[in-house]
């Protein structure tokens, strides 16, 4: 068979309820719905965490958060793997955790993405100046490219007034897309592009960090312009709308390029909705029923609204309630491009190509992730009302884990460095209650052990990557 080419895009802090493929009587996505109609869409897909960089940290490395932290230097990357075995790599957009090196942490070193297996990259490599989407300039490779258009006053009146006149960063990114792909479609090495959008994550018009996220900027409210909505969230909908045009453009551009036939495309969110920059969680139901948002431990802090279309393996329009996670990319891109994984390789992920085929496969034996203490839920206990144990740190970080239909929720390690016995752990039985609103830990003491005794096995940490 023959290795595919593999288009990766990725959305910024997308809920699961701003999809009208996922039922959003709100915003319309007609492009990503058609995705959805001709691929494979997942209900159980998550993310890596429950925030950017580390998310996507786990996706490049084929290990959960509990393991990166001490990940070796010289740690393969999923990039690396497909540019050794002859694909031709590049990134557009957001690249983190891909972006300045620090000399003073002996962990796995990131570096700019052409340091780490890509050919080519166009985009934001640090995190801060992501949030703005309106830059003065952006990183080609690893020289500054000037955005001479956003050299002069942004602001949301003056950029929505005369879009034409100001550099906007997802069309930056889409353009650049497009344009590399008609640069090298007539090659005949497969290639693997990774797409990274910075929307909906609110942003700021001015030149950030020095500005706060202000909003979701964005060129125009198109058909929300009328609706008597706050301002912010007219925005918020028009952003998402914008972006799913925009990868229309890019799936329409696979079509008149004769490469969609051959091109695995992958469509996924980094973690949950954001409830920052003017923003309500509730306003459009960004969560559904899930509770909790980004950064948070519970499902909607890292549920990811998630799609495989691999012409004539995937089956057009089903759903499949099999669970994975980011970490299990990597080795389910290297069965895909027939690459063995390296024998260096002490990944947390598995291949899901079987279910991409349509083959039964059973649920993964854990997942896991780790956060800080602190809780992005509207209704849970404040952290100091949590009962604490002998040698427990109020301040350590915490994890959630899932195992067959069990999510365990620990807000803070007793120990701090990892899982342990006294771990005090909220539980949950998904599918009876996927709004985690009951805990029934005291109800299932049996239960409680098995996923304190799994986890015990696999070497993990509860430290808090990159945050």
């Amino acid at each position: 068979m023959k290795q595919p080419n593999i288009l990766w895009i990725m959305a910024d802090d997308l809920g699961m309820g701003e999809l009208s493929y996922l039922g959003s009587s709100y915003i319309s996505t007609p492009a990503i719905d058609e995705l959805a109609k001709s691929g494979l869409s997942f209900s159980n897909a998550y993310a890596g965490y429950t925030v950017c960089a580390p998310s996507r940290a786990t996706l490049f490395t084929g290990r959960n958060s509990g393991h990166l932290a001490g990940a070796p230097a010289g740690w393969p990357l999923l990039p690396r793997l497909l540019q050794d075995a002859g694909y031709e790599t590049a990134a557009f957009g957001k690249s983190a955790p891909m972006d300045v090196v620090d000399p003073g942490v002996p962990d796995l070193q990131w570096g700019l993405p052409t340091t780490h297996g890509f050919d080519h990259f166009l985009g934001q490599p640090n995190q801060a100046f992501c949030h703005n989407m309106y830059p003065e300039y952006i990183t080609v490779d690893k020289t500054a490219l000037w955005l001479h258009l956003n050299a002069k006053h942004r602001s949301r009146i003056a950029c929505m007034a005369n879009p034409a006149a100001y550099n906007y960063t997802t069309d930056v990114f889409t353009d650049a897309a497009i344009s590399w792909l008609q640069s090298r479609s007539k090659n005949c090495s497969p290639f693997f592009a990774y797409l990274s959008y910075t929307v909906p994550h609110a942003g700021g018009w001015e030149t950030a960090p020095k500005f706060p996220e202000q909003g979701a900027p964005v060129p125009s409210d198109l058909q929300y312009a009328s609706r008597p909505w706050p301002q912010v969230e007219r925005d918020h909908a028009a952003a998402i709308g914008y972006l799913d045009a925009r990868i229309g453009d890019v799936l329409a551009m696979l079509d008149s390029l004769q490469l969609a036939t051959s091109t695995a495309v992958f469509f996924a969110s980094d973690n949950g909705p954001h409830n920052e920059g003017g923003h309500s969680v509730d306003f459009f139901g960004s969560r559904r029923w899930l509770r909790g948002f980004k950064r948070s431990y519970y499902e909607g802090g890292v549920r990811s609204p998630s799609i495989v279309r691999w012409p004539g393996i995937t089956t057009p329009g089903a759903v499949s309630k099999v669970p994975w996670a980011f970490w299990d990319v990597l080795p389910t891109m290297l069965e895909m491009a027939q690459i063995p994984l390296p024998t260096n390789a002490e990944i947390d992920g598995r291949s899901i190509v079987p279910t991409l085929r349509g083959a039964s496969q059973p649920p993964p034996r854990y997942m896991y992730w780790t956060w800080r203490p602190s809780r992005a839920d509207d209704f849970a206990p404040l952290l100091n009302a949590t009962p604490k144990l002998a040698n427990s740190q109020s301040e350590a970080a915490g994890y959630a884990a899932r195992v067959g239909k069990w999510k365990a929720v620990v807000q803070s390690c007793a120990h701090g460095e990892a899982p342990s016995q006294l771990d005090w752990m909220e539980l949950y039985d998904l599918e009876e209650d996927p709004g985690e609103k009951t805990d029934i830990a005291n109800l299932n003491p049996g239960v409680v052990q098995r996923i304190k005794d799994i986890l015990s096995t696999e070497k993990l940490s509860c430290r808090c990557y990159q945050c």
